[in-house]
């Protein structure tokens, strides 16, 4: 039988989020959403450049002229619910934007997306508050959805990004609507039931991108829908049979959607990423730039890597490196430690179509052995990105390291000039410095613009 939707946490979260305010926010989390705001638009103008997102937008041009929102660096406008699509994939589209680790979802990428094509369905302009109090809003929704299940449902094969994703797309959405609980509660229950996202798309193919797009619409449509009062599944996350929790992983812990609910803020847990890589690789990364930088090897010096790791990092990029695609490059372990070596950066230029196929670093990548820890996995998911390294080197030493926590974690925080002048860094693939300077001083006090002046920037 379904449960009371008075205690469910399906209604619970809904009504949190529906009745969520600027003034009840801590400051601290304000200041953290706003870097997180900062670092998606950095990851969305970016991303606009990519090949596989400039399909999706000349695909979308072709076939939608409701021009109503914008598509970022672009100068045009599309269906509100096609904004969400495009802006929502260039977002996710270089393996760049933030992440919460527990939950194991890029926010960013489908709240902000959501967020912002919602408001230009507003009458009047929509304060910078607003947007922040929505951007808390769903990455509270979907943090603490994707909690509750972990990394289960990772290696059970599902893309969070793409599944947890639209229900924070939805409550985002829904915030900047001015969904009261029951209808915010019916944009959950219709977003979840439109989750998906397959992991196999992390090997060859431009699809693991466009899971954060078609979230970001999904959870748009379904607070629209709601809005208008379309009903959603009451008890999505709880119900027993077909219920999201009950299908989407072997194991869950229901009692982390509501733990610390107003207290425990979410997207305070959300990190950024000084690299263009599968966050579960970033340990590794630190461990070998540090080995570079302590003892000077490169590539020319390793004769063998071994890594160990949690299952669900050896499943997620773990596997034996071939060329396939940006994506496949980005998402797999041998070929990270090998450009690490070489070249003492996992950024952009370590990702080119050129750089993936170089033979040197393929031969390379064969010599990296990684294996699954059962000691590591015992740590359950806090120990998700620990990482033990051996690197044997030529002359017959061995060099170890281990890592817990990446750069750029809630637990091992980039600065915020860090993040500022990664913003600048990738802002530059469209922007003037001119713009830049004005777009960062928007974000950064965006509590006193409105969602318009922002988008007058990066249109």
């Amino acid at each position: 039988m379904p449960s009371s939707e008075q205690t469910s946490p399906t209604a619970s979260l809904a009504t949190f989020t529906a009745e969520l305010s600027y003034d009840s926010i801590p400051a601290p989390v304000i200041e953290h959403t706003k870097l997180c705001l900062l670092d998606t638009i950095g990851c969305g103008l970016f991303g606009t450049t990519l090949p596989w997102v400039r399909i999706v937008q000349q695909t979308v041009l072709a076939t939608d002229e409701t021009a109503r929102a914008e598509l970022w660096a672009r100068g045009e406008r599309v269906s509100v619910t096609n904004a969400a699509l495009v802006n929502g994939m260039a977002i996710h589209a270089f393996e760049l934007d933030d992440l919460h680790r527990d939950s194991i979802v890029h926010p960013g990428s489908v709240v902000v997306s959501a967020a912002l094509a919602a408001a230009r369905l507003r009458s009047a302009p929509v304060s910078g508050r607003s947007l922040l109090t929505a951007m808390v809003a769903g990455y509270e929704a979907a943090a603490r959805v994707g909690r509750s299940m972990g990394a289960a449902h990772l290696v059970h094969g599902w893309h969070p990004t793409g599944t947890h994703g639209t229900f924070g797309a939805a409550v985002a959405a829904g915030s900047i609507l001015g969904l009261n609980p029951k209808r915010m509660l019916n944009a959950m229950g219709t977003a979840g039931s439109q989750s998906s996202g397959l992991m196999s798309s992390q090997f060859s193919s431009m699809v693991k991108r466009y899971h954060a797009g078609h979230a970001a619409q999904a959870g748009l449509m379904s607070a629209l829908l709601a809005d208008r009062g379309f009903l959603g599944i009451p008890d999505i996350l709880e119900n027993p049979y077909g219920g999201y929790l009950s299908t989407f992983s072997p194991t869950s812990n229901p009692d982390l959607i509501l733990s610390g609910l107003g207290e425990d803020w979410q997207i305070g847990e959300v990190g950024f990423k000084p690299y263009s890589t599968n966050g579960s690789c970033h340990p590794t990364i630190d461990a070998l730039l540090d080995m570079r930088k302590h003892f000077g090897i490169t590539g020319d010096d390793v004769a063998a890597v071994r890594i160990r790791c949690s299952t669900a990092t050896f499943k997620h990029v773990g596997w034996s490196y071939q060329p396939e695609s940006v994506t496949t490059a980005q998402m797999n372990l041998p070929y990270i430690v090998s450009v690490v070596l070489a070249d003492g950066d996992a950024f952009v230029d370590q990702f080119s179509p050129e750089r993936i196929v170089d033979p040197q670093l393929v031969d390379f990548s064969r010599r990296v052995t990684i294996e699954a820890d059962p000691a590591i996995d015992a740590g359950g998911d806090a120990m998700r990105h620990a990482t033990y390294l051996e690197v044997d080197l030529k002359d017959g030493r061995t060099l170890t390291d281990e890592r817990v926590h990446a750069k750029g974690s809630a637990d091992f925080p980039m600065s915020v000039n860090d993040v500022r002048a990664k913003f600048r860094k990738l802002a530059r693939a469209t922007l003037s410095e001119r713009h830049i300077d004005r777009v960062e001083q928007v974000i950064l006090a965006a509590e006193a613009a409105t969602i318009d002046d922002l988008l007058a920037l990066i249109e």
